[in-house]
């Protein structure tokens, strides 16, 4: 919580120099007329001063143009440093290389997209880097307002509307994102966290190599905020829990009417798409927004299995050619520039003709598919006329059949 008391951003100095400034002179004018004032009742207290002798003074011209000129002066010290600071908070970034993230702030939860499509509930973002926020909320939602301290920034967020925030952090760790408007009964479960990485770190989580297995129902709903209001565990939050309700007989009220029914795949998709349509009793309508037309029939349809505990396959990952080749050492002997090293080059590798020794006989082939996988896994097999055995490692029990065909993928890309 404490994180980033110093200011963590490349402008954090400069709005932390505008604020002391301002105190520093509200607390000089304070000490100045309390202590003026305090004098003013001793030096001229009943006992020492009848009012009798008191005298009125209608003017004294100078101490007029002192209250007028000091607090000007003042005024414009203040105006300068805060305009400093501002004009830099509010000049977007224009570099091609800022990163540009959508946010999507509604009751009540963060929805952060990337580049590249992924999205998450916490904020992702390499250290060092212009991050620029295109924020807004659903038009049915109500105001809130993006606020990191340890940045020292902070923005409003208006349903139907883009508002836009930049920042750029300069240390690395974990810092809040915090609703600084309230927006509701879920207000102060509105947190979130910035996360600040390694530029390796960060690519490496925004285009991971291996991906977890996570049911995809419960993506679209973290994605999505509707664990802000409904509780795996069976607790109650702004919503129903959502933990074992598939088929489970529950009270509503449609209309004015109330009425019992099974939560059935009809129900859940309803309560998904219409939630006013039928409310469980205890709790109110308008608050959980539609979803109608937010999410497609495929993510739908992933929520309701998910709620039904139907755990849907993960789907095979699909294996990098090229980090293999490179996790493996084969461009220390191999170019892909077409230069010569320890073996031959990889561009241009495939259908390419060449020439190869086997067992002392001489011919031409055509580099095909089979040949490159025999390559892999046999290579004192067929070795190229110029080259020498012995020299490559078998990678018969290094890599399987998958990743074998995975490596000849990638060879007939290099061009």
């Amino acid at each position: 919580m404490l994180e980033g008391m110093e200011g963590v951003s490349t402008f954090a100095a400069d709005v932390d120099r505008a604020f002391w400034v301002v105190n520093v002179i509200t607390l000089g004018l304070f000490v100045v007329t309390i202590g003026t004032m305090l004098y003013f009742v001793y030096r001229y207290r009943r006992s020492k001063n009848p009012p009798e002798n008191a005298q009125n003074i209608e003017h004294y011209t100078p101490i007029e143009i002192a209250w007028t000129v000091i607090p000007t002066i003042l005024l414009g010290i203040i105006f300068y440093y805060g305009l400093d600071s501002l004009r830099q908070q509010r000049t977007m970034p224009t570099a091609p290389d800022t990163i540009q993230i959508e946010v999507e702030a509604k009751r009540w939860s963060w929805t952060f997209k990337y580049p590249n499509g992924k999205k998450s509930s916490d904020l992702y973002v390499p250290v060092n880097r212009n991050i620029k926020l295109n924020m807004t909320a659903p038009e049915n939602d109500v105001l809130h307002s993006f606020y990191v301290a340890a940045f020292r920034t902070k923005e409003d967020i208006v349903p139907g509307q883009t508002t836009y925030l930049w920042f750029n952090a300069t240390t690395k760790g974990k810092f809040d994102i915090q609703c600084a408007e309230y927006c509701g009964t879920r207000h102060s479960y509105m947190l979130s966290f910035v996360n600040v990485v390694d530029e390796e770190e960060y690519q490496e989580w925004l285009n991971p190599k291996t991906v977890p297995f996570k049911p995809k129902g419960l993506e679209v709903m973290e994605n999505n905020g509707c664990l802000g209001c409904h509780s795996l565990d069976g607790s109650t939050l702004v919503g129903p829990t959502i933990k074992d309700i598939f088929n489970k007989e529950v009270s509503i009220t449609t209309g004015s009417k109330k009425s019992k029914l099974l939560r059935d795949d009809a129900y859940l998709k309803d309560a998904i798409l219409d939630p006013d349509k039928d409310v469980v009793d205890g709790f109110y309508p308008g608050i959980m927004p539609a979803f109608k037309g937010v999410i497609n029939d495929e993510d739908l349809n992933s929520v309701i299995k998910y709620l039904k505990g139907e755990i849907e396959e993960p789907k095979a990952a699909k294996v990098d050619g090229k980090a293999l080749v490179e996790n493996n050492g084969c461009l220390g002997c191999h170019s892909l520039d077409g230069s010569k090293i320890v073996g031959p080059t990889f561009k241009g590798m495939y259908q390419r003709k060449v020439k190869i020794n086997i067992n002392g006989n001489v011919k031409e082939i055509l580099s095909e598919e089979q040949y490159l996988k025999t390559a892999i896994v046999k290579p004192n097999a067929e070795i190229v006329e110029g080259y020498y055995p012995g020299i490559m490692p078998s990678f018969e029990n290094v890599l399987n059949e998958k990743e074998v065909d995975a490596v000849v993928d990638y060879l007939k890309t290099v061009k």
